[in-house]
């Protein structure tokens, strides 16, 4: 009895589970300064792998892809529209971001997921009218 029950509970041994990994993918719409797929989902604590690409085939302009909190939004968004897009390392409102890219480049990073909620994401360059929400769930 004693066997079985250690062998039940695996001798007092518990699994560690890896993180769930989720790829996400998002582009500019074309040359139109917004986000083709304005929405993204993924599950709190899952380790995302985001690419970001730059669809734009005439536009020269530079984007990218920043993740900040739903209070944050809009202090963001007016200092990048003062500074040019200009995205400081250092800035926590920003929860992670890519790289500003070229049309027709595609750029990468990887983050672990917030908390449940609703994320705002934006580009630097064009905060006002390429935003979005990243869903995240329990």
């Amino acid at each position: 009895m004693l066997v079985l029950l250690l062998i039940f509970l695996g001798c007092g041994h518990r699994r560690t589970s890896e993180p769930q990994v989720v790829d996400l993918y998002i582009e500019t719409d074309g040359d139109f300064i917004a986000f083709r797929q304005n929405t993204l989902t993924c599950p709190a604590g899952a380790l995302v792998h985001l690419a970001f690409h730059h669809a734009g085939r005439l536009v020269t302009v530079r984007h990218n892809w920043v993740l900040t909190h739903a209070d944050q939004l809009e202090s963001l968004s007016k200092d990048f529209s003062a500074n040019d897009g200009v995205l400081s390392k250092d800035d926590p409102r920003v929860i992670t971001a890519t790289p500003l890219c070229d049309k027709g480049e595609t750029v990468r990073i990887q983050f672990t997921a917030p908390s449940p909620g609703d994320y705002p994401f934006l580009c630097s360059t064009h905060p006002e009218d390429m935003r979005g929400i990243l869903h995240v769930t329990k």
